[in-house]
């Protein structure tokens, strides 16, 4: 049986990073709406192709942030493709994630709500421009197993972020571990993840950034992930911020091209 992870959707370093970069040390609540599209053969015969729209809301203190997002999926490829942050595959024993023998692989199309994902952190300033954020991340297996929309386990991640400022420039670098956890079907190890990015103002409101992404496979037989997203981010007023991405994949862990746009509004922003 093959199982090893796959990606669904956009990066939720990338959109840390780049509220660190933008925000103001204002108390504010955030409410967004996105939608993910991505492909890839991840290893498989036939491509798997996702769509996420997800919805989130954000609060922002005085050097706290808290945020809780559910998307809805739709997912076409092979039977047993699992979506979302560390989704995996349940393949069959003969090569391919789908059904069916030799060359004839079994498809589907199926679609509902994904798993629950919650996460809060603290910004703890080390320097005239230099900040270093504690992150802690929760997954809530609400996505349903029977669709092969989630892996119905609990998993949690700690990580650490240092984000420096040049100026109109910022350099980020994170690090932490996921605990992922674990049922009779799905037995998946605890796995190391890294990343970073640079971003850049380029004009009045707007912000471009380059992140990139690394992760272990959660099996023996799971490839790493290994990708990097490239974004933009336009504040039209204090209140409303929209931004556009694209990502692309470096291993089978990942998917081969992916992108994606988010509307976000804020209350209480100056």
């Amino acid at each position: 049986m093959k199982v090893f992870l796959k990606r669904a959707a956009a990066s939720a370093a990338l959109a840390v990073s780049l509220c660190s970069v933008q925000a103001s040390a204002d108390e504010y609540w955030q409410f967004s709406l996105g939608a993910d599209y991505s492909t890839g053969d991840y290893g498989d015969v036939v491509d798997t192709d996702m769509l996420a729209v997800p919805i989130g809301v954000k609060y922002q203190g005085d050097g706290f942030w808290a945020r809780a997002s559910v998307p809805y999926v739709r997912v076409t490829g092979p039977d047993g493709v699992i979506p979302g942050d560390g989704g995996v595959t349940r393949g069959n024993g003969n090569g391919n994630a789908g059904g069916g023998t030799g060359d004839t692989v079994v498809t589907d199309t199926r679609s509902g709500i994904g798993d629950v994902n919650l996460s809060a952190g603290y910004t703890l300033p080390i320097g005239d421009r230099t900040w270093f954020d504690v992150i802690g991340k929760v997954k809530l297996p609400t996505a349903s197993e029977a669709k092969y929309l989630g892996t119905g386990t609990t998993d949690f991640t700690a990580m650490g972020e240092v984000l420096h400022s040049f100026g109109n420039v910022s350099v980020a670098l994170n690090g932490g571990r996921r605990f992922n956890g674990s049922n009779d079907l799905y037995q998946l190890d605890d796995v190391w993840l890294a990343g970073g990015g640079v971003y850049a103002v380029a004009g009045e409101g707007l912000t471009l950034g380059l992140g990139y992404e690394w992760r272990e496979g959660a099996l023996d037989t799971s490839p790493d992930r290994s990708e990097a997203t490239a974004s933009a981010t336009f504040r039209v007023n204090p209140s409303l911020l929209l931004q556009g991405y694209g990502y692309t994949g470096f291993s089978e862990g990942s998917p081969d091209v992916g992108a994606g746009v988010q509307v976000l509004y804020r209350i209480g922003a100056d």
